[in-house]
């Protein structure tokens, strides 16, 4: 087994696919740079300025009244008019670093913003306003800030900073990647039935042996993620690890950095594995590379053309593939709101992934390479 692996190792070093990906990665991961660089992301001020013209969108939807406590204005216009001043507010609090007046301001604002959700009237501004989710998670978020003492962090180019950013990114198409990747794993391989039957070895220590080969190019790109990220610890800081990011689990709640890092690697990986075994056996069973391809994008994109699937079949998978959304809380935007967690899906994927090796290696034998 040993000496297979060594075999395949050797192979996939100079493989034009594997160069090709490294390449991509790499460059994708300097064009984000380049891309939260120019669009100034995460500066507050900025942030802040989107937000009041936001606002003031949705108060030119009313006529001009009186937002006293004794005008005439309705309830929704008042409570519009109050997060119009706390968000000038906040914006000034950042000019004059008055960071204690900052947090004060935004739960303030998260806690109208609540209120007007049930307001009359509201479904005609809901568009120019966050929705209850995202206003969920700056209350959580500016909650936790004050709380725990903690300074606001503005530089989204510091070390771990951009890393939550890269993962956040990097979790709503990874699966796509290693579709693309693998979707052809074992397609070579049958065109040489008589290579692969002349190995000492049965025919699922040689797919494990595939498949633990393409693993650690898999390895060597999650590495390069981290490489391709450490300049901005010279050119822009470290950041702090145990910065927190708004996340939903089941419930909404804080995670430092290093636990999200922590949580999408772990997941990223068993992605990883779960596609490369589909891979295989839909490169056994359909013969043809993008056929395999076909169906790996299709089983992915179904759970979000029908949505209600997620209720029906919690423990599909695929409703995780994309675990950037369940943690952003999109599920919860849905019609019919899909309450999906995060550990839930750990353990979905890892029993899915454990019939697949099963199949693998009761199924998927050498006598069914006589068909191909």
């Amino acid at each position: 087994m040993w000496n297979i692996l060594k075999t395949f190792f050797i192979l996939e070093k100079s493989n034009k696919k594997n160069i090709f990906a490294f390449i991509f990665v790499g460059a994708f991961v300097l064009s984000l740079m380049f891309f939260v660089k120019t669009e100034d992301l995460g500066n507050p001020i900025k942030e802040k300025s989107g937000e009041f013209q936001s606002v003031s969108s949705a108060l030119s939807k009313f006529q001009n009244v009186d937002a006293t406590d004794r005008g005439n204005g309705s309830d929704l216009y008042k409570n519009l008019v109050l997060q119009q001043r706390l968000i000038s507010t906040q914006s000034m609090s950042l000019k004059m670093d008055r960071p204690e007046l900052f947090l004060d301001a935004a739960i303030e604002l998260a806690r109208l913003r609540a209120n007007s959700f049930d307001l009359e009237g509201f479904d005609g501004v809901a568009s120019y306003l966050p929705s209850r989710i995202e206003n969920e998670f700056d209350r959580v978020f500016y909650q936790y800030i004050k709380k725990t003492g903690l300074s606001l962090t503005t530089n989204s180019l510091s070390f771990y900073q951009f890393l939550a950013y890269l993962f956040g990114i990097l979790g709503s198409v990874w699966f796509i990647f290693i579709s693309i990747y693998s979707c052809g794993i074992m397609i070579e391989d049958f065109r040489h039935t008589s290579l692969i039957k002349g190995y000492p070895i049965s025919f699922d220590k040689y797919v494990l042996g595939k498949c633990i080969s393409s693993m650690l190019i898999v390895g060597v790109i999650l590495l390069e993620l981290f490489v391709c990220s450490l300049p901005l610890i010279y050119f822009q800081g470290l950041g702090n690890p145990s910065y927190p990011i708004a996340i939903f689990d089941g419930v909404f709640k804080v995670y430092p950095i290093y636990k999200f890092l922590g949580l999408s690697i772990l997941y990223m990986i068993l992605i990883a594995i779960f596609t490369i075994l589909l891979s295989v056996i839909l490169n056994v069973l359909l013969k043809n590379m993008y056929l395999t391809l076909f169906v790996e994008l299709l089983l992915f994109i179904l759970p979000m053309l029908f949505p209600n699937m997620m209720n029906l079949v919690p423990f599909n998978p695929f409703n995780y593939m994309n675990f950037t959304s369940i943690l952003n809380g999109q599920t919860l935007e849905f019609e019919n709101p899909v309450d999906l967690n995060s550990t839930h899906g750990l353990i979905y994927i890892g029993m899915s992934i454990a019939i697949m090796v099963v199949a693998v290696k009761y199924f998927l034998t050498t006598g069914k390479l006589k068909k191909i």
